[in-house]
């Protein structure tokens, strides 16, 4: 009986052992594995949030100091790096974070996320577009990455890609308008290496998503009068005074040398009356018309034609000074003094000005391409 217990307390005592030994571990990993608050973290998103980057930038690198395994506090100070244009830190920091191990999918695309970010302000485009070619495998990230790979494909000008992109998340077709705009530089292109057929086939495609995109019509007429076409090229600049009247003005004098050229100058007369019928305010049209009647020694005619700039609301100075100047060519200088004053008492509201819709950078010149950030507009009146 004796002999019985002994040996089975000689089993159960190696068991009883192990079993506390194992507590002790536990408990030991346990308290391993707390963390003392975060604050210089926390401390840090609140200063993001409040807009106080110089105070977040301080806080998120206390923070990395005091846990390494913070990626989140990583990836936030390598964001506030590229913030403040050190480009190579932030992207140091962001590569470094994609190697380490025991990332999980989610967090792996956020941080290609930021480096894509990193990349295109650094303007080291092709590797913008490698980090993207995996993100838009990423169904969370998909759309993103596709409007990233559209504004890489604008900022190096490649309009074949731009469009296919474009078309591949159109939600609308209130976006045709930048599928045309692709289109018509993508023949820009082509009509600068002299090809004037294929430019026309670019532009004739970009029409038909938007039929009233201005710029396509005048560049076919263009194409054309490369060709020594002027007759087709006539028929364009009808076609544009026919649907897109407001823009007319943008053509004036290709259209009067043509149309002077094919001694069919008394059509242009016709044109920019038929364009007043439906834009009776265009001050643009109401200028060039005025010239053609300063060139048949008509100045009264000029100045009648041009009267109605004065009371127009309207953001055109030039065509306010042009009637100034025919006071004055008619030898009415008081008139032309009274109108001098006009324009100078509402100049500030006579100033064309045009902004981008994307970096809001604005100009006198309403452009299709950004000149300063690179991106397809157009740009908005204000």
């Amino acid at each position: 009986m004796s002999e019985t217990l002994s040996a089975y307390w000689w089993l159960v005592i190696p068991l009883v052992l192990a079993f506390i030994l194992l507590i002790f571990s536990l408990e030991r990993r346990s308290s391993k594995g707390k963390k003392t608050f975060p604050h210089n973290y926390v401390d840090g998103l609140k200063a993001i949030i409040a807009g106080d980057d110089d105070g977040a930038f301080v806080k998120l690198k206390q923070a990395v100091a005091d846990d390494t395994g913070n990626i989140d506090a990583y990836l936030k100070l390598g964001d506030l790096f590229r913030k403040r244009s050190h480009l190579e830190k932030a992207i140091q920091v962001h590569r470094e974070l994609l190697i380490r191990k025991n990332i999980d999918q989610n967090t792996t695309s956020m941080i290609r996320q930021s480096l894509t970010e990193d990349y295109i302000q650094a303007k080291k485009y092709e590797q913008a577009l490698e980090i993207l070619e995996k993100l838009v495998k990423d169904a969370s990230f998909k759309n993103w990455a596709q409007e990233k790979m559209l504004e890489v494909y604008e900022k190096t000008k490649q309009w074949e890609k731009a469009f296919n992109t474009r078309k591949n998340i159109l939600h609308s077709k209130d976006q045709y308008h930048k599928l045309a705009v692709y289109r018509h530089l993508n023949g820009n292109i082509l009509f600068n290496e002299g090809e004037f057929h294929k430019a026309r086939l670019a532009y004739k495609e970009a029409l038909k998503y938007d039929s009233k995109f201005a710029p396509a019509y005048i560049m076919i007429a263009e194409s054309y009068l490369a060709e020594n076409r002027n007759d087709d090229a006539a028929n364009f600049y009808k076609k544009l005074a026919a649907n897109v009247p407001s823009e007319l003005y943008q053509a004036t004098r290709k259209i009067e040398q043509t149309f002077f050229e094919l001694g069919r100058f008394s059509d242009v007369e016709t044109t920019y009356r038929e364009v007043l019928e439906n834009c009776p305010d265009d001050l643009n049209i109401l200028k060039a018309l005025a010239g053609i009647e300063e060139k048949k020694g008509n100045i009264p005619a000029a100045i009648e034609t041009l009267t109605p700039a004065l009371n127009a609301e309207s953001k055109e100075a030039v065509a306010v000074t042009r009637l100034a100047e025919l006071y004055l060519n008619n030898n009415q200088q008081e008139k032309a003094i009274e109108v001098l004053e006009t324009i100078q008492e509402k100049w500030p509201s006579l100033k064309q000005q045009y902004k981008c819709p994307h970096c809001g950078n604005i100009t006198a010149k309403q452009e299709i391409v950004c000149p300063n950030c690179k991106r397809v507009g157009p740009y908005k009146r204000l």
